[in-house]
């Protein structure tokens, strides 16, 4: 037996034994659940489920929630809390698809979106719905806002010019210029992700097809449905659904 094998075994026997000391997990399912659970009982779970599977370093097994890579920061926005997590419940084919007839797997990368305060949660299977949810549930009313238009070029915050602030300022309620608050901006079909942290008060760049492809956009002729550029899904779950498995 070579040395690397023989630390190999025994690091694998101290985690066994670490593993069997433990006491018996009483913190969120260490699987997935779409039941509410505050973001730091998330983070806990899954770190527990790491070293319970110290093996697997892709973590993909676990189907449990984390915190969403694109926002990987907890927010608090006009006394709510804004976290999303997501969590990958599709399918291997090249592992299972051949053990099955058919595929019973939910199969979607999941998105959550969470307000601690309220203890407020919602799932959908798309990234930019998860994002208007939590708007509808902590910021009400903006999808109302001036859509701002693409010829003043509303790049990153730390980018954007004195023309977009000052068309932002005299056009957006100052109920709606508040830290964390959204902006709504003009795109085109190939451009409709939500974008976090690019508003000149640190919150979401959002999209105007996810108010209405056909609004009016000040100087812009409203945005068409093609057959080859197809609007994004907009499927979602409703709020604080039942937990499966739980």
């Amino acid at each position: 037996m070579s040395e690397e094998q023989l630390a190999f075994d025994i690091e694998g026997m101290l985690h066994e034994a670490a593993v069997e000391s433990t006491p018996e997990w009483r913190g969120a399912p260490l699987h997935f659940t779409t039941a509410y659970y505050p973001p730091a009982d998330l983070d806990a779970a899954f770190e527990h489920w790491q070293f319970l599977h110290a093996h697997d370093t892709t973590h993909v097994h676990s189907r449990m929630w984390r915190h969403s890579i694109t926002v990987p920061e907890n927010a608090q926005v006009a006394g709510h809390g804004s976290a999303l997590y997501t969590t990958d419940l599709r399918c291997e084919l090249w592992k299972h698809a051949d053990r099955h007839e058919s595929c019973q797997c939910v199969g979607d990368l999941m998105h959550q979106a969470i307000c601690e305060p309220c203890e407020w949660n919602a799932i959908t299977d798309h990234e930019n719905v998860a994002v208007e949810l939590w708007h509808d549930h902590g910021l009400p009313g903006w999808r109302e806002l001036p859509i701002v238009p693409s010829r003043l070029r509303a790049m990153d915050r730390d980018q954007m010019s004195k023309a977009t602030k000052k068309w932002i300022a005299k056009n957006y309620p100052e109920s709606m210029q508040v830290p964390g608050a959204p902006m709504i901006t003009e795109r085109r079909p190939f451009g409709t992700r939500h974008v976090p942290g690019r508003s000149p008060w640190g919150g979401y760049d959002i999209s105007h097809t996810a108010v209405g492809p056909d609004r009016i956009v000040e100087g812009a002729k409203p945005l068409r449905r093609t057959h080859d550029c197809p609007l994004e899904s907009t499927r979602s779950i409703a709020p604080s659904g039942i937990g499966l498995g739980d």
